[in-house]
């Protein structure tokens, strides 16, 4: 029996799949999702194409050109119950990003669950984060943080006073499309994520894939 060929997701699901897990995602007026997905992913694309134009996809180079220190670790990142693949500390005096290596190698040898037929080798998986984390620097040296650069939500209406608030997880979005376009990635790297949602037992691909579908509609109905 053959086995169907899906189709990869579309960057504008995948980066809707990354909205949705904004803590105010319930706040988001429908008109606006769009919005909240496709002007992240045009800042990512934009400032990666412009640097892909200088350095080609040697995303070491871009971090050591910008003062950026980076540390592989050997051991896996975690904080309790939370797993670290890579991380950035930023301060005036010093812009460090750590990379795990067993979190990086244990998510390359899941990737080819969501990506049938294709291999991505350490080195791969090690540039998509640290060309994030990168991206991540951008904002803080130069662009400003995505989210604070897009339109503000109201979180709360307390009677007459109304809160706003930024739309944070825009960042990630963003980063997510810097690394897609400066490396040449055939969708965004966050369905990476999936597949080692799937490869540790907390959401099989049919889940996946029919989450895929509603994503999808309701970006399409949004």
């Amino acid at each position: 029996m053959k086995t169907a060929v899906r189709t990869l997701p579309s960057e504008n699901m995948l980066g809707y799949a990354e909205l949705k897990n904004d803590l105010l995602f319930h706040r988001i007026p429908h008109s606006k999702r769009r919005y909240y997905v496709e002007r992240p992913l045009a800042i990512g694309r934009e400032k990666a194409l412009e640097y892909k134009a200088r350095y080609g996809t040697d995303v070491g180079a871009i971090c050591k050109d910008r003062g950026i220190r980076v540390h592989l670790n050997e051991r896996q990142g975690t904080i309790g119950q939370i797993r670290f693949r890579a991380q950035i500390e930023l301060s005036a005096r010093e812009r460090v990003i750590t990379l795990y290596k067993s979190s990086m190698e244990e998510l390359r040898q899941c990737a080819g669950l969501l990506l049938p037929g294709s291999s991505i080798s350490l080195k791969e998986v090690t540039d998509i984060h640290l060309a994030h984390e990168l991206f991540h620097d951008l904002e803080f040296m130069e662009l400003g943080y995505t989210n604070k650069r897009l339109d503000d939500i109201s979180s709360l209406s307390l009677g007459p006073l109304r809160i706003r608030a930024s739309v944070t997880k825009t960042s990630e979005i963003a980063a997510h499309a810097f690394s897609r376009h400066l490396l040449g990635l055939p969708c965004l790297p966050n369905l990476l994520d999936y597949a080692y949602m799937i490869h540790s037992g907390t959401l099989t691909a049919a889940e996946f894939w029919r989450q895929a579908e509603i994503w999808s509609e309701e970006l399409e109905n949004g």
